[in-house]
């Protein structure tokens, strides 16, 4: 069944991306828009960009928007009078390449980006560390995470450090201690490492209704984050909770696919993950509804 679900998502993709081209939602220089990396590195296979391509993204990205911090986007949807769009830049999970690739990049264009961090994929958590190797279907050297000085020194050069959990479960299919203590645990490992405190988190896999909800949400603010990251393929709203902020997952894009989603060509697929009847979505994303997405 996988081959013929694959095919009907990319389909759907395809059409949703070609159906936006002809109705650009709103003015597109007002746009404020959040972009989502993993990886950056020349040969993984999950790899979000290479550093090549990453360098060709944010040269056009320094061109053409305004880049702020993750904090500052939502005030942005909210500032009249915009004349390009803003965007913020995040990455999730807290791999290596982070540090030799990616950080070198952002720095040197000073460019500022958030990095959401498993906190115990960072400690090495051997179950943790298996865990991300199975889900990546990789080795520990395609997964090796981010050491604590590393993650010091980007946080000191500029750089926001936000929790991405403790382990990176499908929180929704948690029960309510469990998601706590996932949430509470990341938080406080990250604060003791960087001697600061955490202000924003991201949640694993990201989707609403599928990978969080809204009790997930209101534990999150329970627990004094400020602000959280989804995964939602459009442009932030004014009305937007600060708890649910949604993101574009970047994969192996071009400049030119970066750009129409920056400008808003793949909209329609965020109307799909917000407004799709959920037994649709299990049909074309049963692994949005699992464990082990």
């Amino acid at each position: 069944m996988t081959g013929p679900r694959t095919y009907l998502r990319d389909a759907l993709k395809a059409f949703a991306q070609k159906a936006s081209r002809g109705w650009i939602a709103g003015d597109p220089t007002r746009r404020a828009v959040v972009l989502c990396y993993h990886s950056i590195h020349p040969s993984k296979l999950f790899a979000s960009a290479s550093p090549a391509t990453f360098g060709h993204h944010l040269d056009w990205l320094a061109e053409k928007c305004d880049v702020v911090p993750l904090a500052e986007v939502r005030r942005a949807a909210l500032t009249p009078g915009r004349t390009r769009p803003v965007v913020a830049i995040t990455f999730d999970d807290g791999y290596l390449d982070n540090y030799e690739f990616a950080f070198p990049l952002l720095h040197s264009r000073h460019l500022p980006a958030t990095f959401f961090v498993i906190a115990g994929l960072l400690e090495e958590d051997p179950a943790v560390l298996a865990r991300k190797q199975a889900l990546r279907d990789s080795t520990y050297d395609d997964v090796r995470p981010l050491e604590w000085a590393q993650v010091r020194a980007m946080h000191a050069a500029g750089m926001e450090i936000g929790a991405h959990t403790y382990s990176h479960p499908n929180l929704a299919l948690l029960s309510r201690p469990r998601a706590r203590d996932e949430l509470w645990r990341s938080k406080q490992i990250i604060e003791e490492r960087l001697g600061e405190q955490v202000r924003s988190m991201a949640y694993p896999f990201g989707k609403p209704g599928r990978h969080f909800n809204g009790e997930t949400a209101a534990l999150v603010e329970e627990l004094g984050y400020e602000y959280a990251c989804a995964v939602l393929f459009r442009a932030v709203r004014p009305s937007d909770s600060r708890f649910a902020i949604p993101r574009f997952v970047v994969t192996r894009d071009t400049v030119e696919r970066l750009r129409e989603k920056v400008l808003g060509a793949w909209d329609l697929i965020g109307i799909w993950q917000e407004r799709g009847p959920l037994w649709a979505a299990r049909i074309v994303s049963p692994e949005d509804f699992s464990e082990w997405p």
